[in-house]
């Protein structure tokens, strides 16, 4: 299976931003679940509810980048060292890990409260093919 990056692109920028089930980090398991069918984030769905819970459950599992590499061995995600278009990394802008999505342009797509950031100025921490 292989999704439609730039219709989910579209989807991100449009769904409404809910904790819990289609937030900045679960954005990337929703991209791996369109795309391979398997949701590696199921368990945290509804696990949290707000900013502060969300963080704190991010804490309990040893922070964002810790629990997405984890997330993506899981499902046997290849490590990439280069940005490709639908490839879902963890990035860093002003000292803040975020999860984003790359785009067809080798921009980074980031899910915010109100819409998606696409962004250059970030710094790809891990990357993983999709």
């Amino acid at each position: 299976m292989r999704a439609d990056l730039p219709a989910f692109l579209r989807r991100m920028a449009s769904e409404p931003f809910v904790w819990g089930y289609f937030d900045c980090s679960l954005v990337i398991a929703d991209w791996w679940l369109a795309n391979h069918g398997i949701d590696p984030a199921a368990h945290l769905r509804g696990a949290y509810d707000s900013r502060e819970s969300c963080h704190a459950r991010l804490d309990r599992e040893g922070g964002l980048l810790r629990l997405v590499a984890r997330l993506a061995r899981s499902v046997d995600a290849a490590r990439i060292d280069d940005p490709a278009p639908g490839a879902f990394a963890i990035v860093r802008a002003q000292g803040t890990h975020l999860a984003a999505i790359c785009t067809p342009g080798l921009r980074w797509a980031i899910k915010s409260d109100h819409s998606v950031l696409v962004t250059s100025s970030v710094h790809p921490v891990a990357m993983w093919s999709v």
